[in-house]
């Protein structure tokens, strides 16, 4: 009878050893799902993170760009507003010296101030278009 109770023991201990090590297994099984979603649930916040930066990239890319546009333009209308005023003074003072040309004897002076506002609208006006914004 002993050793019956020491095969049933021995059986018993084997049947509890098998247990415990597929219960181990299983739990690591387990800790590697688990742990495989964990990175995948990173990869995934990674990949969102990644999108983040690239479209805020993206924004401030394109900011510049219409930074560096408005400062061209700003830029241009202060070239062209410095050649409408060139253009003015070259104008004013030849058309006031045609003229005080072209008037009469005694009107050089009337002369001279209506061929400077003339010349000072004309010499703008030509100015202005050789500029374009």
């Amino acid at each position: 009878m002993r050793d019956v109770l020491l095969q049933g023991a021995g059986i018993l201990g084997a049947l509890a050893i098998t247990l415990g090590a597929a219960a181990c297994s299983q739990g690591t099984e387990q800790a590697n799902l688990a742990s495989n979603g964990n990175e995948s649930v990173k990869s995934e916040k990674a990949g969102v993170q990644t999108a983040s930066l690239n479209a805020a990239e993206q924004r401030a890319a394109e900011a510049e760009a219409r930074a560096a546009a408005a400062e061209a333009k700003i830029q241009c209308e202060r070239d062209r507003q410095a050649a409408s005023n060139r253009g003015a003074i070259v104008g004013g003072v030849t058309g006031a010296v045609v003229g005080s040309q072209v008037a009469g004897d005694g009107a050089k002076s009337e002369g001279g101030a209506i061929g400077a506002v003339g010349g000072v609208l004309a010499g703008r006006q030509i100015a202005k278009k050789d500029h374009r914004c």
